[in-house]
């Protein structure tokens, strides 16, 4: 509840101070020189208040102005794929941006999110616009505390199918670098397709997913330990694997091309602000290699294929889940159990280290 206080100015003269302090809002203090004013002007609080309106307008505020405030963020500003947050936001806010956060409800959301659904869009790109929208929300709620509870909490998520299991030949793999070596012929030292060789081969390498090997930045990067450290991961935590083999020569021929004032293993042609993006380089080179087929489970090779292939391989060669895990940098283990194979020699194994057979 507002407070009304006469006071004395200094000047001698009497003015009254409008105070409010009530939870959840910004604190008001105002003054005036007349008592009616100050009468007025706390009622206009304390009604306004009282309907959510007053100070930050709790729920007030459009889906349009919440993603401006948002993207304007420091953590939206140095997030990795930040032209697809962009992307996805903005298809959001031209359905949504103009009605207030407290108008969208689940069955809205919801309607939206089916559209995708029956446009062809997979699971998990359907899941990923959800979480855009439920981040926006976070931000509104936990930050800027425009209102207290998420339309998207009780929609629920897609099924995303089943997970990827194409892993790359040696064949497969021989043909990829020789066409990327090929297609950087003529290139641009600084060129995505000029760079896609060592990308692969340091993707391959350390099991990394895409973006972070992207964003892999030289402070990162020990050459003498021959080791890299991956930051801002998708697990949410950074993890070091060892640098070996042709992923360690990829870097060292990355470090001959190295520019100033650019802090990525991997720069783009023009600007030191970001690094390239490989995608289209990729396509070209999968293309002219002649892997860009379906394989007979109906799946094509992506660059994440390699840190499927690397992590099934350390498997299959006897790894532990503790040690892919260590490898890839998932925070839980059901996530590498599928690369740790087991059969009826492990079964046996187990059987005879019972206490009582």
């Amino acid at each position: 509840m507002a407070t009304l206080v006469k006071r004395r100015r200094a000047n001698g003269s009497i003015a009254y101070r409008v105070q409010d302090r009530t939870t959840g809002y910004p604190s008001l203090s105002k003054s005036f020189s007349t008592l009616k004013a100050a009468r007025e002007y706390r009622r206009k609080i304390e009604a306004d208040r009282q309907a959510g309106m007053a100070g930050i307008r709790r729920g007030r505020q459009t889906l349009r102005e919440c993603a401006d405030a948002f993207m304007a963020t420091p953590d939206f500003q140095t997030r990795k794929s930040i032209s697809d947050a962009r992307r996805q936001i903005e298809w959001w806010c031209e359905r949504m941006g103009q009605l207030p956060l407290s108008a969208v409800t689940p069955d809205l959301v919801a309607s939206y999110l089916h559209t995708l659904e029956v446009s062809g869009l997979s699971g998990s790109t359907v899941n990923s616009y959800r979480a855009m929208l439920a981040r926006l929300y976070r931000f509104a709620i936990r930050t800027r505390r425009w209102l207290d509870t998420s339309p998207v909490a009780t929609v629920e998520r897609r099924p995303e199918g089943k997970r990827r299991e194409r892993v790359i030949t040696t064949d497969e793999w021989d043909r990829l670098l020789t066409a990327a070596g090929n297609l950087s012929a003529g290139m641009g030292t600084y060129s995505a397709k000029s760079q896609l060789a060592n990308f692969l081969r340091v993707a391959y390498g350390t099991a990394a997913r895409k973006s972070d090997v992207t964003h892999l930045r030289w402070e990162f990067v020990d050459l003498e330990a021959k080791q890299a450290t991956f930051h801002d991961t998708k697990s949410g935590e950074s993890h070091t694997v060892p640098l070996v083999g042709d992923a360690l020569k990829a870097v060292k021929a990355q470090a001959k091309i190295r520019r100033e004032g650019c802090p990525w293993v991997f720069p783009a042609v023009r600007s030191n602000a970001n690094p390239p993006r490989f995608d289209n380089a990729w396509v070209a080179v999968r293309a002219a290699a002649r892997v860009d087929g379906l394989d007979v489970r109906g799946e094509r090779l992506v660059i994440h294929s390699l840190r499927h292939s690397a992590a099934t391989e350390a498997g299959l060669g006897g790894a532990t889940a503790f040690e892919v895990a260590a490898l890839t940098g998932h925070k839980s283990l059901a996530n590498v159990q599928r690369y740790t194979h087991t059969g009826p020699a492990n079964a046996l194994a187990a059987l005879k280290k019972r206490a009582r057979v």
